[in-house]
């Protein structure tokens, strides 16, 4: 599974990347036409000439070649750097409250500036290796060919018109090798980006969601799950279970951390596949089942709220266009979870910023709006892992009794 740094790094840094790797690829495709095109035609003007000089040319590509090994290493280096140094982004935005507070900041900085020192190394050795070829690469070739004049002027004996004429065509053919190999090098150093995509898109093939055809509409009789196995790897979370969630009915899951409360929610939402066994919504087998069609009846609280860079309005609404209707329903939402007095003291009340992941307010807030969240939408099931962990004795007692009472008015399931 692929960490949050690496998939920010892929699907941004990455593909910026591989787009390079690609244009530097179409130019190597060109070079090397030139490159054969003034090579047959030196080899029609002076065979041993033009033997001579492409024997010589391929001996010296061999000294590159641990060159171009090195290049394509570094590329490889600079990608898991990329990827270290994005996770550390998003962890920094996503716990800055925790490292301010308890003097972290500067240290967690250091790290960043190791990353980002680490970044700089890589690319300044590959900037080293190309420059050293470009230094290395004319001169070397310079001397192929006058070696290879003197051996047919000396020891063969051939005419200088016909070697200067292969000169010609040589020279042109060389040029267009120096920049073929410049441009080889160059997409090198992007290998890494490149197969970085072709993984991480194999992964998602491997992952992709298989969705079934028929759609669902609406929630009337039951959630049958029928002896269901799930795993981590070869750790076994659940083993024949059997379970029954009739229409408006509130179910309770109760057991030690670990023990797979999480992972039955997420069976039944959808987000896991079991092992074995079945799921039965309404008789039908979920995987005969368009699962997004499913999803969009669930008001999912998680036990870490989740909580949107945006106004108080839109993180409930999910960004709806307001209204009168959506305005009364966004207040009922809020008293449902307790939480209007706290918007309407509020300076811009419900047009409130809430910045990254809710950075300024405590964790029982974020808990109570993402409550209200769900508590707007429209659905059938509410699902509740650990949602009111954070919130005092009396706010809970009221939470639970205004869902309660909501249960009752629109028929909806819920599994806490």
């Amino acid at each position: 599974m692929q960490d949050a740094g690496a998939i920010q790094n892929t699907m941004t840094g990455e593909t910026g990347r591989v787009v390079n790797a690609y244009n530097l690829f179409s130019k190597a495709l060109q070079h090397t036409v030139l490159v054969l095109t003034y090579t047959f035609m030196a080899f029609l003007a002076n065979a041993e000439f033009a033997t001579l000089v492409a024997v010589g040319g391929a001996l010296s590509n061999f000294l590159f070649r641990r060159l171009y090994k090195y290049t394509k290493k570094l590329s490889l280096e600079v990608t898991k750097h990329n990827h270290s140094f994005q996770g550390l982004i998003i962890q920094q935005v996503a716990n800055f409250k925790y490292l301010k507070a308890t003097g972290l900041i500067g240290k967690y900085a250091k790290k960043l500036t190791e990353k980002v020192k680490n970044i700089e190394d890589s690319n300044k050795k590959i900037g080293i290796i190309d420059s050293a070829m470009q230094g290395i690469r004319e001169p070397l070739m310079m001397l192929v060919v006058v070696s290879v004049i003197l051996i047919q002027i000396k020891v063969m004996g051939a005419a200088l018109t016909i070697i200067m004429l292969s000169i010609l065509f040589f020279y042109r053919a060389l040029t267009a090798v120096m920049q073929l190999q410049t441009v080889y090098n160059n997409y090198l150093s992007f290998t890494g980006s490149l197969k970085n995509i072709q993984t991480f898109s194999a992964q998602l093939k491997r992952g992709k969601e298989e969705l079934g055809k028929k759609t669902f509409e609406n929630f009337n009789d039951t959630i049958k799950i029928s002896d269901v196995f799930y795993a981590y790897e070869d750790f076994t979370i659940l083993k024949k279970i059997n379970l029954t969630i009739h229409k408006n009915e509130t179910l309770a899951l109760v057991g030690e951390s670990g023990s797979g409360k999480t992972t039955l929610l997420n069976l039944i939402a959808g987000l896991l596949k079991p092992a074995s066994g079945k799921i039965l919504i309404d008789q039908e087998d979920a995987n005969r089942l368009d699962i997004r069609t499913f999803q969009k009846k669930i008001g999912y609280i998680t036990q870490e709220p989740v909580i949107f860079s945006d106004t108080i309005f839109n993180n409930i609404t999910f960004w709806e266009n307001k209204s009168p209707e959506t305005l009364q329903k966004f207040k009922d939402a809020l008293i449902k979870a307790n939480i209007l007095d706290f918007v309407e003291q509020l300076p811009q009340q419900e047009n409130t910023l809430l910045g990254n992941n809710g950075v300024n307010l405590s964790g029982g807030q974020k808990q109570r709006l993402s409550i209200a969240r769900e508590l707007y939408k429209n659905v059938d099931f509410l699902f509740m892992d650990e949602a009111t962990s954070a919130l005092d004795t009396e706010t809970e007692k009221t939470i639970q009794e205004n869902i309660e009472n909501l249960k009752k008015v629109t028929n909806k399931s819920s599994v806490y």
